[in-house]
């Protein structure tokens, strides 16, 4: 269904049209990721016998509102859907925003929604929305395993003829190969005089001097392909196909080389590996091109033994800032092939919790399907405890841990759905969150329910994961290199061991203590997993994080990018103080200015460092100035500046520029201001000023071209 039409921007009014046609490829690459059929690739969806309804909710560009996501949801929840899964979602951490609401009121009607969670890691507290609403299926992101290399088909044979030909993916080059059939003949140390496998100088006399005939295979180096291209020349070599110095495929490019190639392209090192050890035993191996115009697409799926398995350094982190655990769960997300519209090639490769997102759908489907399970909760329940948790890569540090991923990374870890559907322990909650120290839950409980035919024993542990600080020592923002630690909770329980009949249930006391050693300033966030391992074989868990410091005394409002700015300047210059703008008289239906008008404007520039339950942005007369106010908590203010007081603020810059026209739609007159920023604590009471973190700018004066007519 078409929600938006093709003119859509993203801010005008949707307009929607007969058919729902995918001008950005987003939306067929997930539908692909649940329900692709068998194709020439080799791989199919993950529920490829689901029903998919697909709603166009997104523009060329990618751009939504939360209108329209809204209608979206309403009107697969109107259609009966089973499961409503959604890649999108913007930086919040909020689960008050409208958007996340409607989703979880379709939550508690009871049809599970499944949400990608962002690409906003490696920073703690970068949770998106609509992903942090009450019950979402949160996604986080997991690197493939194994890394496919989309690209164009040819064939090796080990002789000339067209039998037992082996397919493999290329990437075609500047010029590209026309159709041939020719023999690879390799690089080696042997043949170059600096005894590499590239040809980044020429090569010695033991290289054949005429290569016109063959299909010159060659490692490309740092020289560059057309420095190879001109050094192989020297022996009239005309078709090159290069391969990268390492195995990664984001390496592989469509090369450029010199007047004399006729052909040219680009392979993985893992296929060119292959190809050099039967070259180096003495076996020919043809390859059969065809010109990419005619040529079919092809994968080649490769081994990703650095990073796969770990998860995605862009999957967005939890917790929410009032924190709640998220992301839920991890699948795989990154390097996923699936469907793209086919006058975009038909196929496409495409990382993110996007990707995640519909294969924890899948997965959802799957279960239902198994187990005719459809309640949002018991489903939640059923995924996270079984869920295998994977090992911490730092990315930012480059550094490798023997220890878990962080909860508010991975969430329960990545989703099993085999022993999902045949899990036959059931428990009481999903996860828990133990707050920040000051709300701190020192104590809860979770009930054990034995769903075998014979009683089970439950042994039942503590393993922590390491704690991720949000701020590195001495500053105010969120940074991708927080420093990590090994301290952790301690948690003791009422029972270690517990035998539950069958059909039985038992209920387990925790008690928690927090992390000790941590610096509570750099707003550490803490997790680790409660385990249950049965006597029956079946391993569990219950994720668990906290914040070991207040998330009510963080400082939301940067102290130096907070300020009042010229529109026709750059946003991270402020102001002088006291300084003058002189403005036209805004009229009866003005419209607002652009925060980075080239008409010059005051503007006010936030960036917000924590998330912001209220902001408020006061404009106060000072001096003589005779504008009317209205006390507001305490304060004679003017009005506030057109969007403000804004609820559930994100960490991010936000911009709004004045033209003298207030929020409550009073101009003012001509006179000395300021803004006064009042953030509310996160947790804090909207009507208590001392909940609130203040700033005020410099002054400046305001002064019209002409007069009110």
């Amino acid at each position: 269904m078409d929600l938006i039409g093709d003119a859509f921007n993203g801010t005008n009014t949707p307009v929607p049209g007969p058919y729902p046609k995918d001008c950005l490829g987003h939306g067929t690459h997930v539908s692909g990721i649940i329900a692709a059929q068998k194709n020439p690739l080799g791989f199919i969806g993950a529920a490829y016998g689901a029903t998919i309804g697909m709603y166009k909710a997104l523009d060329c560009a990618g751009s939504s509102s939360n209108d329209v996501l809204i209608a979206g949801f309403n009107q697969a929840y109107e259609d009966g859907s089973d499961v409503i899964s959604l890649s999108v979602g913007t930086i919040s951490g909020w689960k008050e925003d409208p958007l996340a609401i409607t989703v979880s009121r379709i939550i508690d009607a009871g049809v599970p929604c499944v949400i990608a969670n962002g690409n906003n890691g490696p920073s703690v507290f970068t949770a998106a929305t609509p992903a942090d609403g009450s019950g979402v299926m949160n996604v986080g992101s997991i690197e493939n395993t194994v890394t496919p290399l989309l690209g164009t088909e040819g064939f090796t044979s080990l002789d000339s003829s067209s039998d037992n030909l082996t397919s493999f993916a290329w990437i075609p080059g500047t010029p590209a190969f026309p159709n041939i059939t020719l023999p690879f003949w390799v690089v080696t140390p042997n043949v170059t005089t600096d005894g590499t496998w590239s040809a980044c100088s020429l090569l010695n006399d033991d290289a054949p001097a005429d290569l016109g005939d063959r299909i010159v295979l060659v490692e490309l180096d740092d020289c560059g392909d057309s420095t190879i291209a001109d050094n192989l020349s020297k022996n009239n070599a005309t078709y090159i196909m290069f391969y990268n110095s390492d195995d990664d495929l984001d390496n592989i490019y469509s090369v450029s080389t010199s007047p004399s190639t006729l052909g040219a392209g680009m392979v993985a090192l893992q296929q060119a590996v292959e190809w050099r050890d039967l070259l180096g035993n003495g076996t020919e191996v043809y390859a059969t091109l065809v010109e990419p115009q005619s040529a079919s697409p092809a994968a080649g799926y490769y081994p990703n033994d650095s990073v796969g398995g770990y998860v995605d350094d862009f999957s967005s982190w939890g917790p929410t800032w009032e924190a709640d655990l998220d992301p839920h769960i991890a699948t795989p997300g990154g390097s996923i092939l699936s469907t793209y519209p086919l006058n975009q090639g038909g196929y496409y490769v495409d990382s993110g919790t996007s990707m995640a997102a519909p294969i924890m759908a899948s997965i959802y489907a799957l279960i239902m399907q198994a187990r005719s399970i459809k309640d949002p909760k018991t489903l939640m329940g059923l995924v996270s405890s079984t869920a295998k948790q994977t090992k911490y890569y730092d990315s930012y540090q480059g550094t490798f841990y023997d220890g878990l991923a962080p909860v508010a990374q991975q969430g329960a870890g990545l989703a099993q759905a085999y022993d999902a559907v045949h899990a036959t322990t059931s428990l009481s909650v999903s996860s828990f969150s133990f707050n920040d120290t000051d709300h701190f839950v020192n104590s809860t409980d979770f009930t054990i329910r034995n769903g075998a035919r014979q009683a089970v024993t439950y042994s039942i542990g503590h393993t922590p994961t390491r704690s991720r600080d949000t701020y590195r020592t001495g500053q105010s923002n969120p940074s991708r290199s927080s420093n990590s630690s090994d301290i952790a909770a301690t948690l003791a329980f009422s029972e270690v061991k517990i035998t539950v009949p069958a059909g039985g249930s038992a209920k387990v006391t925790v008690k928690v203590t927090l992390p000790q050693g941590l610096t509570a300033s750099n707003l550490p966030v803490y997790g680790g997993y409660i385990t249950l391992d049965g006597s029956t074989g079946e391993h569990l868990v219950i994720p668990y994080l906290g914040v070991a410091g207040s998330l009510a005394n963080i400082q939301s409002i940067d102290p130096n990018y907070s300020f009042i700015y010229h529109t026709s300047g750059r946003f991270a210059e402020a102001a002088p103080d006291n300084d003058t703008w002189t403005i036209p008289y805004p009229t009866l239906g003005s419209s607002q200015p652009s925060a980075s008008s080239s008409v010059d404007y005051p503007a006010l520039g936030i960036e917000a460092d924590a998330g912001v339950p209220l902001m408020r942005a006061d404009i106060i007369p000072l001096g003589s100035t005779p504008a009317k106010t209205t006390k507001i908590l305490g304060v004679d203010v003017a009005g506030s500046l057109v969007g403000y007081p804004v609820q559930w603020l994100n960490t991010n810059i936000h911009q709004v520029a004045f033209n003298g026209i207030t929020q409550e739609g009073a101009t003012l007159p001509e006179g000395n201001y300021a803004v006064l920023l009042r953030a509310l604590k996160i947790f804090g009471d909207a009507n208590n000023t001392d909940d609130y973190t203040t700033k005020q700018t410099q002054s400046f004066n305001i002064k019209y071209t002409s007069t009110a007519a």
